[in-house]
């Protein structure tokens, strides 16, 4: 079952934790994508400044993916839900 995330706030622990989960480190998920410990920390504490395509990306590395459903769909009613995928263009992001 996924999480719902409604605030960019819910977004930093959410990518943590699935970086943890997965048994990587700042550095180690940074190897993975080719960026430095330093930029995956920013992207951890401030998700909210990245690109969709750069968020989706991370996600991808982390073996996650982004779904979005009307928020009724939350309580049980039935909705459609959509995925995406991106693509990680280096470390000037």
């Amino acid at each position: 079952m996924g999480t719902p995330i409604t605030t960019t706030g819910q977004l930093a622990p959410l990518l943590q934790r699935l970086r943890k989960n997965q048994g990587l480190s700042q550095a180690g998920l940074g190897q993975k994508l080719g960026l430095s410990q330093e930029r995956i920390s920013r992207i951890e504490r401030f998700p909210e400044k990245v690109t969709l395509d750069q968020l989706l990306t991370v996600l991808m590395a982390l073996d996650a993916e982004l779904q979005v459903a009307p928020r009724h769909a939350l309580s049980g009613k039935t909705a459609a839900t959509g995925t995406a995928g991106g693509k990680l263009s280096g470390e000037e992001w």
